[in-house]
């Protein structure tokens, strides 16, 4: 895409142009300047934020349309089947999620604001282009009135053109809304009978080893549920004439919420009062951890680390890693899986082995054609979720990096964790993936497979260190032993003589 500057006929690239841009104010420094310079600086970029926004949906509806209308070509001429369309319309958004650095299905919502402002919403992209607007409020201009026609949603934009800069984002959905509610109602009663086919339940982690359960459901049943279980809570202060009974609910010190809480959970989970749930608990473990020097004063256990340097099992480095969820300090993790023993639960310790700084699973390889069994576990808790970059998602597939047809083989090495979209994506044209770094080799790095797009972008999916983000790096390797691994030492053989040399 290029442009003309001013009447001079020379062409310049608007990428280069924006890169330029970036460079400027990634050099620029607020120091030295008066309180209203700074306020003016602040005013201006958030003014620059929203035209960038209106300039980054124009650059996106135009992307994905022509990529669609191409795609539209060749189903219409026989070139493609319904089910080859349908995958190369989801690997454009899979290529605008990695250019817009977001997970997929945020991707998608980018697709559907970028239309709505360049088709739709005339009066609120005209404000988000002169910066009298932020991408936030213009998207919920667009989330209300999403269920109206093509012409409707015009009219609403209009109706809202004078309110658009001076109230809140409370009252700016208030007013979309009432917009939306007059101009088609049958449109809403649409709009929730199809909000209802989308109930779900989710789960995500929260803070301090807790996590949040997530029901999404018609309000009715909703409120309804938590009025029985709210109902249930305050009978338990009621006397039923059993001794026993209400000894029991007399001696029962927790809370409102947590009692809630835990009734909900047992329900769900089918397990009566007192029953305990089995469970499998993966502990990861560094090389130095079997290497015990002595106990302090305090009852605290040394351990040598590869470095040569000690440090304590009370603190510092003692810590661990659930796989899929992140840190819990290692004090913490004794308590609960104490706590699992001694109610008795059925609970399976799986000990994971890592290469030399705690980055690396030992891999193993297979002769089967699909990833299962622990071969499947391993590479799953090598990878935590979706390898590609900025999704995040859930592990659904294992996937053959290079693939089964093509001679790849069910390794470790030769493997890829994806979500369910991704691992269709990287089969549609254009799509090429590479293993750059097989992790097996000590001081090698982590797994890396190098992902391109149809457009020639690259980008590396890196399987991120055994114990989270965030942990300190590990020490640099010392110097190279003089025991050479022989070539046809298998990867572990390889791993326990780069240990005897540590």
């Amino acid at each position: 895409m290029t442009e003309q500057t001013d009447g001079s006929g020379v062409e310049i690239s608007l990428p280069g142009v924006l890169a330029a841009s970036l460079s400027m104010l990634s050099a620029a420094r607020p120091e030295g300047l008066s309180e209203a310079e700074l306020l003016e600086v602040v005013s201006l970029l958030e003014a620059t934020k929203g035209a960038a926004a209106a300039l980054q949906a124009r650059a996106t509806a135009m992307f994905v349309e022509d990529r669609d209308e191409r795609i539209a070509r060749d189903r219409a001429d026989g070139v493609v089947s319904a089910r080859e369309a349908s995958c190369r319309r989801r690997a454009a958004r899979a290529e605008l999620a990695l250019a817009r650095r977001c997970a997929p299905g945020q991707a998608d919502r980018h697709v559907g604001l970028a239309k709505a402002l360049v088709h739709d919403l005339p009066y609120t992209m005209a404000a988000l282009t002169a910066g009298e607007l932020s991408e936030w409020r213009a998207t919920i201009v667009a989330r209300e009135t999403a269920c109206l026609s093509h012409e409707d949603r015009v009219e609403a934009d209009r109706r809202l053109a004078g309110c658009l800069r001076s109230v809140g984002d409370r009252e700016l959905a208030a007013a979309a809304h009432r917009a939306s509610a007059d101009l088609d109602a049958e449109a809403f009663v649409r709009r929730r009978r199809k909000a209802a086919a989308s109930r779900n339940v989710s789960v995500r982690p929260a803070a301090d080893g807790m996590a949040w359960l997530s029901i999404l459901g018609p309000l009715a049943d909703v409120v309804g549920a938590f009025a029985a279980l709210k109902k249930a809570e305050q009978s338990r202060y009621v006397a039923t004439g059993d001794p026993a009974v209400d000894a029991a609910r007399a001696s029962d010190e927790r809370g409102r919420g947590a009692w809630m809480a835990d009734t909900a959970l047992e329900l769900l989970s089918g397990r009566t009062e007192g029953q305990v749930q089995p469970v499998e608990v993966g502990l990861v473990m560094r090389e130095e951890a079997i290497v015990r020097t002595g106990e302090g004063s305090d009852g605290s256990v040394f351990f040598r680390s590869g470095n040569g340097r000690d440090f304590t099992g009370a603190g510092g480095r003692d810590e661990v890693e659930v796989p899929g969820w992140g840190a819990m300090p290692g004090e913490m993790a004794r308590e609960h899986l104490l706590r699992l023993c001694d109610a008795g639960t059925a609970t399976w310790l799986r000990r994971l082995w890592t290469a030399p700084g705690g980055t690396n699973l030992v891999a193993m390889d297979s002769k089967r054609r699909l990833f299962s069994g622990v071969l499947r576990q391993l590479i799953e808790l090598r990878d935590a979720t979706c390898r590609v970059p900025f999704c995040g998602a859930p592990i659904r597939d294992i996937d053959h990096v290079r693939p089964h047809a093509r001679g790849g083989e069910t390794s470790a090495a030769n493997a890829m964790s994806d979500c369910q979209g991704h691992n269709l994506v990287k089969e549609a044209p254009g799509w090429r993936a590479e293993v750059t770094s097989t992790g097996l080799d000590p001081g090698g790095g982590p797994h890396e497979v190098t992902l391109t797009t149809p457009t020639g972008s690259e980008y590396i999916c890196t399987a991120p260190p055994l114990l989270g983000h965030g942990r300190p790096h590990p020490p640099p390797p010392r110097s190279a032993p003089a025991l050479v691994p022989d070539l046809m030492w298998s990867p572990v053989e390889t791993h326990l003589a780069s240990m005897f040399a540590a």
